[in-house]
């Protein structure tokens, strides 16, 4: 079970307590400034489905998560308590911010959207 981690100096910060079918997944928080998600997805394609959970989030200049995606199965049940905490659990992993990297993403997702409208893009 990961240690508990504390993002800050605080006597407490929103959290979110996570569980699957009655089993605890993590206790998730990041501070008093940042981004947290609990995400389920259902997703169709060509080649089957899948349902999946995941936890992580955004703080200090990282990409945080607490959960690998798990898959999930019809009848599962996720449970997201909203909880003030003094510490978290640690995230299994976490990633630091590139800015390169995000200025070509948001590049490369704008030329897409353009394309899809009909637009033409002109840089001076």
């Amino acid at each position: 079970m990961p240690r508990p981690h504390q993002w800050y100096d605080l006597s407490s910060m929103r959290a979110f307590k996570v569980s699957l079918n009655g089993k605890k997944l993590c206790l998730a928080g990041v501070g008093n400034r940042g981004v947290l998600t609990a995400i389920v997805d259902w997703v169709v394609q060509d080649r089957g489905e899948e349902l999946s959970l995941q936890v992580g989030g955004l703080a200090n200049e990282e990409h945080l998560k607490w959960t690998g995606q798990k898959l999930l199965h019809v009848g599962d049940e996720i449970r997201v308590k909203i909880v003030e905490a003094a510490s978290v659990d640690r995230p299994i992993k976490k990633r630091p911010i590139k800015p390169k990297e995000t200025l070509r993403a948001k590049k490369r997702y704008v030329r897409m959207i353009a394309k899809e409208l009909g637009w033409k893009i002109q840089t001076s």
